[in-house]
């Protein structure tokens, strides 16, 4: 019998064991795809005990790009998103968009088998994540410290709404609290109106991005090394890395960025303009573009006046800019200018509703939106594919797992 010894041993060697059985777990009844060895992770398995967005977006990126992700879940009511509206069928909108291509099993974490049995799965595992509050990994016997003696291979990552030390780690955190916390919000909106929050879950993706980011730096540090090492990432780091050079002109200047919609504090024209039917946006950075914009539109009288005729004297005359151009859209539609600013070399856009980018990229026939079959009363869930393409090919999307639809996987765990 292999022992949870013998296998720690061989990954502290630098060998990779697996279980025979490990082939089965993407076999089932629901059709989920094989491995696939033309993906960069096939190979690499990954032991999931995150929840709702942030861990999960993040081990979804990871399976689609060929890892084997082992969800584990509570027993009976699994992961909370399961369990929001709307359903189709009895699968949750919410779970399916982030869960699929995983596998699921359930386990009581608070029990002596339950920590006995993520023991003996880190042990045979390249990856561990989880995304509990600060302190409760530790508590439950899931801590670094504790899997990395299990496995010194393991690269095992943390997700936390504000790190995992300081006065601030043990609070509780959502999107929506980070978004506020951040400063994000603050920059969301016009100048008349309060700070709102983005209409994506930004603080959720942005460190289940970064995550994966240190995962696979971590795993190509092994590939070197031997061994593996800790991940941290908070939601907090994640969004204030984002304002990039908002945070460095504030250090500079000492001027807190304000609200200014779709415009730019140091470019004009740039923003959303209305048409006759709609919106469109643009963005202009050269002193050369206003004549551009002014000659595609059949108004070169324009041209030469002196108020807009550099980027910095733009800038100073804004709202004269801004009246003007909005007065000279005003006869056209936003396909209509769309197309004689992208004719002219111009950065320009229809502002879409969701809905209206997604049929349209649907229609395109690009791939990147993928038909997910699921089996009994759920049908064809439609979905976004994750954003990265091999050798020319899309990544496979598989149906998310029912709960404990691959418990049979804990089974080459429990003789050990």
């Amino acid at each position: 019998m292999t022992t949870i010894s013998d296998i720690a041993t061989a990954i502290a060697k630098g060998e990779e064991p697996r279980s025979p059985a490990s082939a089965e777990l993407a076999t089932d009844n629901q059709g989920q795809a094989q491995a696939d060895p033309s993906l960069p992770l096939n190979g690499v398995r990954i032991l999931d005990l995150t929840r709702y967005l942030s861990g999960p977006y993040a081990t979804l990126l990871l399976a689609e790009m060929g890892a084997e992700v082992i969800k584990v879940e509570v027993p009976e009511s699994g992961d909370d998103t399961r369990h929001i509206a709307p359903l189709q069928g009895d699968v949750s909108f919410y779970h399916s968009t982030v869960n699929r291509s995983k596998a699921s099993v359930e386990l009581d974490l608070k029990s002596d088998e339950g920590k006995r049995l993520v023991h003996a799965m880190v042990a045979d595992c390249d990856v561990f994540i989880q995304n509990f509050r600060t302190g409760v990994a530790e508590r439950l016997g899931f801590g670094y410290e504790t899997l990395s003696e299990i496995n010194p291979r393991l690269v095992y990552c943390s997700i936390s709404g504000f790190g995992g030390s300081g006065p601030e780690s043990r609070r509780a955190a959502f999107d929506l609290i980070v978004q506020a916390e951040s400063g994000v919000m603050s920059l969301n909106g016009e100048g008349d109106s309060p700070p709102s929050k983005l209409g994506l879950p930004v603080a959720d993706l942005t460190s289940g991005m970064f995550s994966v980011h240190g995962i696979l730096a971590a795993l190509l540090r092994r590939s070197r090394t031997g061994k593996g090492g800790l991940v941290e990432v908070s939601m907090m780091s994640s969004l204030l890395s984002l304002s990039v050079y908002n945070a460095t002109r504030y250090f500079v200047t000492g001027e807190t960025p304000k609200r200014m919609g779709s415009r730019h504090p140091g470019v004009v024209p740039y923003g959303q303009y209305a048409t006759s039917d709609g919106n469109v946006l643009l963005s202009t950075f050269s002193d050369g573009s206003w004549k551009k914009i002014v000659d595609a539109m059949d108004r070169p009288e324009l041209a030469d006046d002196p108020r807009f005729m550099t980027a910095a004297s733009r800038v100073v005359h804004r709202e004269a800019c801004d009246t003007l151009l909005s007065g000279v859209f005003a006869g056209f539609t936003s396909e209509e200018i769309v197309k004689r600013l992208h004719d002219a070399g111009i950065p320009c856009g229809v502002v879409r509703t969701l809905g209206e980018a997604l049929e349209n990229e649907a229609a395109s026939g690009s791939g990147a939106i993928a038909d997910v079959q699921y089996p009994g009363n759920v049908g064809t869930i439609r979905s976004v594919r994750i954003p990265i393409k091999f050798d020319g090919k899309w990544c496979p999307a598989s149906p998310a797992p029912a709960l404990g639809q691959n418990n049979a996987i804990l089974d080459r765990y429990k003789s050990t």
